[in-house]
């Protein structure tokens, strides 16, 4: 009589949490060897999914997974577990897996510290109800873990998992917590301060590159003593550090996974839950402001943009002149030219010249002259109170129908009801709008700062250069754009600076110099004339 082929095996770890546990699989790789020794089993492979939880589908795991596909199929018979659940806590997935797998392609499932011959009927359900087991088991830790995450949260803890850039995780008796780090909590404050005087959210994440400040994905892989992987700052990376309430020291929640915005944590009093703060309120608000008015259409806030652009126009048909560049005669590079797109060339500029005349123009005028901030007095239009009863309200609700009811429900609902509405009918308080100097001259401030910041202040003001060749400025009458409103940053200067510049350079063989006029509409800063002071540069 014929021997019985030699069975092929592969040999399925799994653990969902890498802890000292890991030990446990040196225990389970002998009793496997041992088992497949005793059964004539060889194993062809053996793979490891850590830190994987029972309930992801077996056949989307990084280690098993690539092994059930038609691309395999010839070179295994058998799929051997230490235990049914480090296979299997989804009794769904476990039918479907034998019923439409291992039964159609004539594969067995070995499970070994269980002994489970799953050829025969006892076998089959003694397999499925060990499954069932575990998934009820798998759901009762998920509500456990649940539970415990939300006493976590509540008290401003720390449970593990990523945290946010400028932040670092310490321990304070048995519990964890996250405190502002003492370098990156500064760089989250220049990161904000940054875009708010002007620069744009992809240069910010150019700088930071530049300087080498990590990400937060790297400076947790550090903590975790993980090896750093070089990941860089993005505009998106940036954009995402200064729009999240955590950097204002919020606690916040995942509800439905990370597809939906997470919420604030509420305390039991109905309190929203916050650590210590990276920035202030005030400088947020600014932040969102100045984010706000970089993502509109036509704003000009771009990263490495030209400093005029939305700034500088044409005088002939009053579009807006865009960046160019063209190859220099020598072949040695570029130069770069402001030019009208429906004029052009008729209004092509040098854009370093044009950069600078502007420049000197602002400073022969008002080069002396002090820039006052503006200051806004938040007034009280009980938004934030109302949002507190709201997640009370909302709090409550799940409270009563979701975790098994809250005594006086109904009293305590029409409570918090009628506050919401006694809150609504309180008159609110506008803002108050003050401007304070700032001690520094225009001059100075021009000096410190970079082309983003220097757009982002002309721009906001008003500021507008209007271009036309010489020999036609008595012809083309266009100098009458209308401004925008007031930056941030308001500086006390005369009205309107005619200046006639030399726009391009005379070329060793080429056209005679090209001469241009600029109209300089300072905006909405001569009204601020009158509160004008000199101050020394």
């Amino acid at each position: 009589m014929d021997a019985a082929p030699q069975l092929r095996g592969i040999v399925a770890k799994r653990l969902s949490h890498l802890t000292d546990v890991t030990t446990h699989l040196d225990t389970e790789s002998e009793s496997i060897e041992e088992y497949c020794q005793r059964k004539n089993i060889l194993v062809v492979a053996e793979t490891e999914d850590l830190d994987v939880s029972g309930g992801k589908p077996i056949k989307e795991r990084p280690g098993i997974g690539p092994w059930l596909t038609p691309d395999h199929l010839d070179e295994w018979d058998v799929l051997i577990f230490y235990k049914l659940d480090r296979g299997f806590r989804n009794h769904l997935d476990f039918l479907l897996f034998y019923h439409e797998f291992c039964t159609v392609h004539g594969k067995a499932i070995v499970c070994v510290a269980q002994d489970i011959d799953m050829t025969t009927r006892m076998g089959k359900r003694f397999a499925s109800d060990l499954v069932q087991f575990a998934e009820w088991e798998l759901e009762e830790m998920s509500q456990r873990r649940a539970a415990a995450a939300a006493v976590i949260r509540k008290a401003a803890r720390w449970n593990g998992g990523s945290f946010s850039f400028g932040y670092e995780p310490y321990q304070d008796g048995k519990g964890w917590f996250l405190r502002p780090h003492p370098v990156y909590r500064k760089e989250v404050v220049w990161m904000a301060e940054k875009v708010v005087a002007g620069s744009s959210p992809g240069g910010v994440a150019k700088m930071l590159n530049e300087r080498g400040i990590p990400t937060a994905r790297d400076i947790q892989n550090a903590f975790f003593g993980r090896p750093k992987k070089g990941y860089e700052w993005s505009l998106k990376t940036v954009i995402d550090v200064l729009r999240s309430d955590l950097i204002r020291g919020y606690v916040l929640h995942y509800v439905n996974g990370s597809t939906d915005p997470p919420i604030r944590v509420v305390d039991d009093r109905g309190e929203w839950v916050r650590r210590e703060p990276l920035i202030d309120d005030e400088l947020w608000f600014k932040v969102q402001a100045a984010l706000d008015a970089s993502s509109k259409p036509r704003s000009g806030v771009r990263s490495m943009g030209s400093m005029l652009l939305q700034i500088a126009f044409c005088g002939y048909c009053g579009s807006a002149l865009y960046g160019n560049s063209a190859t220099r005669s020598d072949g040695q590079g570029y130069n770069y030219y402001y030019y009208c797109p429906q004029c052009k060339p008729t209004s092509s500029v040098r854009r370093e010249i044009l950069n600078e005349i502007v420049g000197d123009t602002l400073l022969d005028a008002v080069g002396d002259c002090e820039l006052t901030a503006k200051r806004i007095l938040a007034g009280d239009d009980h938004t934030e109170t109302l949002m507190r009863i709201g997640m009370q309200i909302a709090d409550l609700t799940t409270q009563h129908y979701v975790h098994g009811g809250v005594d006086d429900f109904h009293a305590k609902m029409a409570e918090l009801e009628a506050e919401h509405e006694r809150i609504s009918d309180l008159p609110a308080e506008k803002p108050k709008v003050r401007r304070v100097g700032t001690g520094k001259s225009f001059r100075q401030w021009w000096t410190e700062s970079d082309d983003e910041q220097r757009h982002s202040y002309l721009k906001a003001a008003g500021v507008s250069a209007l271009i036309v060749r010489a020999e036609d400025y008595q012809k083309v009458v266009r100098f009458d754009r209308a401004t925008d409103t007031a930056d941030d940053l308001v500086l006390d200067i005369p009205t309107n600076v005619i200046k006639e510049f030399e726009g391009r350079h005379e070329r060793p063989s080429g056209p005679k110099p090209v001469r241009f006029v600029m109209n300089l509409s300072l905006g909405t800063l001569d009204e601020q004339l009158h509160r004008a002071s000199s101050v020394t540069g």
